[in-house]
């Protein structure tokens, strides 16, 4: 299921650059996109955007 849910966030998602910096709210770090307001998991292990959240 990870992996369709990864296909699909790739084909629909978000490919806009422009992104806030790095928020970290109730313990959880995320990057919001500038244009659509897209908000991204943001891993600080791997310092790069993990996953798109749900809104």
């Amino acid at each position: 299921m990870q992996n369709l849910i990864a296909a699909l966030d790739f084909i629909f998602g978000c490919h806009r650059s422009h992104r806030s910096r790095i928020f970290t709210i109730d313990s959880r770090t995320y990057r919001v996109c500038s244009e659509c307001e897209a908000k991204f998991r943001y891993s600080l292990t791997n310092m790069a955007v993990d996953r798109r959240y749900r809104l």
